[in-house]
C-alpha cells in the first residue's frame, strides 16, 4: 500500500472512531442522560428515614404509662455494602452475627439495591464505636435511631398494652406500603394493635450526601426532606393505682379482675394473671425467649380477662332471681327448706353447706347463696326462660370492648342440648346445674363485670371503654371517645331492688354473709360470691359486685383460678380495692 492510501485508510478509520463516539456520547446525553443522571444522584444522595415518636399511652389522670426512648439500629445499603468476605466477616464480628446469617438476612429482606436493609436493632455504644472506627472498611453501612417502648409508670399491664413487632411479609401485603417497610414496628396485641393508626405517627426523611465508600459529606437541606410526625397520645380509661394493686395482688395467682365504672363503661382496671414483664418485646425478642412464652404452662400470654371461658358459679345465681322474678316462678316471700342437697330422680344435687340452711326465702338464699333454693327455682323457670334472661342480660355476646379480640361465651338452650346429645338426649338435670352457674355455660370476667354494672344501674350499661381521648401533639387537637349506652329491657326496677338487697347482705349482713371481706367503712358494698367447680384441680373463686348501692360509682369481677371459695379469696382482694378507691374519692369512713 503506498504511502497516499495508507494516509486515507487512518482518516477514513479516524474520522469513523470519532463519529463512533460521537454518536455513543449522543446516545448517553440525549437518550440516556436523565437515566444516568438519576442513577448517579442515586449514588451520591442517599435518603435517610426519620422514624416518628410513637404516640403515648396515659392513665386517666395524664400519668405516662408506656412512652418511647432512642435507641440505635444498624442498616446496609446492599449497592454500598461490597459483601466481600472481609466485609461481612468484619460486620458480623462487630454485630455478634454469623456471616452467612447476615448475608442470608440481607439477601432475604433487600428490596433494592439502594433501599437500606436493617441488620440489628438496639446495638449498644461499643458495636457503634467499632462501626465507626472502621467506617473505611464499611462501605454502605450506618445507623440512625428508632423509637423503643417503656412503661415508666409502674404498670405492667401487658395484655392491655399489648406489643410490637417487625411487620411480617403478610402483613405489608394487607397495609399501605407507603405506610410501612420491611423492618417497620407495628403494634401486634393489645392497644398498641387497636390504636395502632392512631400511635404510629408518620416518618420524615431527610438527604445527605455520600462519598463513594458509602460515607455522610454532608446534609443536603436544598433537596428539602420532611419532619416525621408524632404519632396521637391515648388517654386511658385507667386508674394506675388501681391497677397497680390488682397486680400486686394477684402475684403469684392464676385470674382475672376487671373494674368499670357504671357511669360511663371506663374501664377503670383490668389485668389477667399471670403475665410477663412487658420489656421482653421492647428488647430484640430471642426464640428461645418466645418458645419459653408460648410453651409456658401457665399461658402467660392469654389474655384471661375477656378471652378465656369459665363456669361463673353462683354468681349466676342473680340470673335466675331476675327470671323468676318476671316470670313470676319465685316468690320472694316463699320458704324452701334446705338439708344440704335436693334429690332429682336418683341423684343428689348438693348444697355447699353440708349440713344444710334450713328454712329461707329469696333474700336469704341470695344471701347464704343457698343451692338448694336455687336448684328448686331453676326447674320451675324451666330452660327456655333461663336462656331468654341470659341473653337479655347479653352473655353469650360480646360486651364491644376496644381490644382486638374477646370471647362471646355459651349460652346452651334446647337447641344447644339437642345437637349435642341428641333429641330427648337430655333431660332437665341438666337446668340444676345451669340454675348455680355450672354445666355447659360459660363467660368471661369482663362479662360478668359489666353484668354486674347493669345490676347496679339497675338496667343501664354501656359498652366497655380504655380511651377516654385521643390528643394529637402537634397540634393540640382532643378526639374524644363517647360511652356507647346500652339499655336493658325486661326486668323492672323491683326486680333489680330485690336483687340488690340481696347482695347487699352478701357483703354486709352479720352473720350470714358470704362476703364480709369486702366491707367498705361508711359505703354500702353489694356483692355476690361464686366458687365454680372445676374439674382439673380446686375450684374457681368468683367475686362481682358495686358500690355503692345507690348511684353506684364502681362495679368489678374478681376471679381467682383455682382458688376455692370467693369469699375467702376473691373478696379480700375486692375490700382492698374498694377500700382504695373510695380512700381516694377523700370519703370519711365511720
Amino acid at each position: 500500500m503506498d504511502a497516499g492510501r495508507q494516509h486515507r485508510f487512518y482518516k477514513v478509520f479516524a474520522a469513523l472512531l470519532f463519529a463512533i463516539l460521537i454518536g455513543k456520547l449522543a446516545q448517553l446525553q440525549l437518550y440516556s442522560g436523565e437515566k444516568y443522571y438519576s442513577e448517579s444522584e442515586r449514588n451520591r444522595v442517599r435518603d435517610v428515614v426519620l422514624e416518628a415518636p410513637r404516640g403515648q399511652i396515659l392513665d386517666r389522670n395524664g400519668k405516662i404509662l408506656v412512652d418511647s426512648r432512642p435507641a440505635y439500629s444498624v442498616s446496609v445499603i446492599p449497592y454500598e455494602f461490597r459483601q466481600s468476605d472481609s466485609a461481612l466477616v468484619l460486620l458480623a464480628s462487630i454485630l455478634g452475627l454469623e456471616p452467612d446469617a447476615l448475608k442470608s438476612k440481607i439477601k432475604k429482606e433487600k428490596i433494592s439495591n439502594f433501599s437500606p436493609v436493617r441488620i440489628k436493632r438496639q446495638v449498644d455504644f461499643k458495636e457503634l464505636s467499632d462501626i465507626e472506627e472502621h467506617r473505611l472498611d464499611l462501605p454502605g453501612v450506618f445507623y440512625g435511631i428508632e423509637p423503643k417502648r417503656y412503661y415508666p409508670g409502674g404498670v405492667k399491664a401487658p395484655h392491655l398494652f399489648g406489643y410490637l413487632g417487625e411487620v411480617t411479609s403478610h402483613e405489608l401485603e394487607r397495609v399501605d406500603p407507603g405506610l410501612y417497610r420491611a423492618g417497620d414496628f407495628i403494634g401486634k396485641s393489645g392497644i398498641e394493635l387497636k390504636y395502632e393508626d392512631d400511635l404510629r405517627g408518620a416518618a420524615g426523611v431527610k438527604f445527605v450526601e455520600v462519598d463513594v465508600l458509602g460515607r455522610e459529606v454532608r446534609g443536603l437541606e436544598e433537596l428539602g426532606g420532611q419532619l416525621p410526625i408524632s404519632g396521637h397520645n391515648l388517654y386511658m380509661t385507667i386508674d394506675a393505682r388501681l391497677q397497680q394493686y390488682l397486680e400486686e395482688r394477684m402475684v403469684g395467682k392464676k385470674g382475672a379482675a376487671v373494674i368499670l365504672d357504671p357511669r360511663n363503661g371506663d374501664v377503670l382496671a383490668i389485668l389477667s394473671g399471670p403475665d410477663y414483664e412487658p420489656e421482653l418485646f421492647s428488647n430484640p425478642l430471642t426464640q428461645e425467649i418466645w418458645s419459653s412464652l408460648v410453651n409456658h404452662e401457665q399461658k402467660p400470654l392469654y389474655n384471661r380477662a375477656c378471652l378465656s371461658l369459665y363456669p361463673p358459679g353462683s354468681t349466676y345465681k342473680l340470673v335466675v332471681v331476675a327470671a323468676g322474678l318476671e316470670t313470676g316462678k319465685i316468690n320472694p316471700d316463699e320458704r324452701i327448706t334446705c338439708r344440704g342437697s335436693y334429690r332429682f330422680g336418683r341423684r343428689a344435687f348438693k348444697c355447699w353447706k353440708k349440713e344444710g340452711h334450713g328454712s329461707v326465702n329469696l333474700i336469704e338464699a341470695i344471701q347464704g347463696s343457698c343451692n338448694v333454693y336455687f336448684y328448686q327455682k331453676g326447674l320451675e323457670i324451666g330452660l327456655e326462660n333461663w336462656a331468654k334472661f341470659s341473653r337479655l342480660f347479653r352473655f353469650g355476646s360480646k360486651t364491644g370492648i376496644d381490644l382486638p379480640s374477646e370471647s362471646a361465651g355459651l349460652v346452651p338452650d334446647s337447641a344447644y342440648f339437642n345437637a349435642k346429645y341428641g333429641n330427648r338426649g337430655w333431660t332437665k338435670g341438666l337446668l340444676l346445674n345451669l340454675s348455680v352457674g355450672q354445666g355447659d355455660l360459660l363467660t368471661t370476667p369482663l362479662q360478668m363485670a359489666w353484668f354486674a354494672m347493669v345490676l347496679g344501674n339497675e338496667g343501664v350499661g354501656y359498652e366497655p371503654r380504655l380511651i377516654r381521648k385521643i390528643v394529637n401533639p402537634a397540634s393540640e387537637q382532643v378526639v374524644l371517645d363517647r360511652p356507647v349506652r346500652v339499655d336493658i329491657r325486661g326486668t323492672s326496677a323491683k326486680t333489680y331492688a330485690t336483687i340488690k338487697e340481696g347482695m347487699s347482705r352478701v357483703v354486709n349482713a352479720h352473720p350470714g354473709g358470704t362476703a364480709r371481706a369486702a366491707r367498705v367503712p361508711g359505703i354500702e358494698v353489694c356483692g355476690k360470691t361464686g366458687t365454680a367447680q372445676n374439674p382439673h384441680g380446686k375450684s374457681h373463686a368468683w367475686f362481682i359486685g358495686f358500690a355503692p348501692r345507690e348511684n353506684p360509682e364502681i362495679a368489678f369481677c374478681v376471679m381467682v383460678e383455682n382458688g376455692g371459695g370467693g369469699g375467702a379469696v376473691a373478696a379480700p382482694i375486692a375490700g382492698g380495692l374498694l377500700r382504695l378507691y373510695f380512700e381516694n374519692q377523700e370519703i370519711v369512713f365511720k
